[in-house]
């Protein structure tokens, strides 16, 4: 029997109690660490301490770092790659998956499919580029999470706008095109070389943002073998074995359009095509200990 550590924000969401809950059938001990309360310490030797334990003592770890503890998150997790501890992705999965524009240029040279994007800090170049796009325009901030930060601009004085307000505020923004669906999405995670869970989420009436923050509702839905591989494939590029990919499904076939190291699963494993998702991740993690 092995030990667990679940790494995650305090205040744990039901998605990381499912994950602990698995995860006491299959580990000897298991231990919730919020991220904040890690200490790390650079002296004469290292050191990567909660409360008294080392988190170097753990036979594997699980990070749950959302995006309001990446910085502090990518730090825990480069001193952990140093020491070699298990876990699914290294540092570097952080500053992919933390950064929309960083995750569809590391998933492009994977060969996955992506909507055109264009990444600015400039009012005046955002206000140039507008012109050589087709409405609606998508314009989604670089860390936004859950559908929050993404908007969808009608027409060029909205957008003119909406640029105006985020060089005020010093945001740097992405301009997508807007793929034509009808409030849909599709998620699959994939754990190693298996996809554990998948479905799709159907935005309410009225919303084009399927997120269940917003009021998305899922469905069952089984992948293709074209959106398998490309969760594959965006695993690859993320650098991450354990990876929830987002995917808009367009005339030219599905699109990534998000990738999540900290996956809600809670209204997955409603789903029959999300069923025991906790239980396959946790089983996942029990196994890397066996290498």
């Amino acid at each position: 029997m092995v030990n667990l550590a679940v790494l995650a924000p305090q205040g744990k969401s039901i998605s990381t109690d499912m994950l602990i809950s698995a995860a006491k059938k299959m580990f000897k001990r298991v231990d919730f660490i919020p991220i904040n309360e890690v200490s790390l310490e650079v002296s004469d030797n290292y050191g990567i301490t909660h409360e008294d334990d080392s988190l170097l003592d753990y036979d594997y770890i699980l990070p749950r770092i959302d995006s309001k503890h990446a910085a502090f998150g990518y730090h825990i997790i480069k001193m952990l790659d140093f020491f070699e501890v298990k876990k699914p992705y290294p540092a570097e999965s952080i500053l992919i998956a933390h950064n929309k524009f960083a995750t569809l240029f590391e998933a492009k040279k994977f060969g996955v499919p992506v909507p055109r994007t264009i990444y600015t800090a400039s009012q005046k170049s955002a206000n140039d580029i507008i012109h050589k796009m087709s409405f609606p325009v998508v314009v989604k901030l670089v860390s936004s999470f859950g559908g929050k930060g993404v908007l969808f601009l009608e027409g060029e004085t909205a957008a003119k706008s909406v640029f105006k307000t985020l060089d005020v505020l010093k945001q740097n923004l992405l301009l997508e095109d807007y793929i034509e669906n009808p409030g849909e999405d599709v998620r699959g995670i994939v754990a190693g070389d298996e996809i554990v869970g998948s479905f799709k989420r159907i935005a309410k009436k009225g919303e084009k943002r399927s997120n269940f923050f917003l009021g998305g509702v899922p469905k069952d839905y089984k992948l293709s073998e074209e959106e398998k591989e490309i969760c594959f494939k965006a695993a690859e590029a993320t650098k991450s074995k354990i990876l929830a990919v987002d995917m808009v499904q367009s005339k030219e076939g599905s699109k990534v359009i998000e990738v999540n190291l900290n996956p809600g699963i809670k209204a997955m494993a409603k789903t029959e095509t999300g069923k025991n998702v906790a239980e396959k991740i946790v089983r996942f993690c029990h196994n890397e200990t066996k290498r």
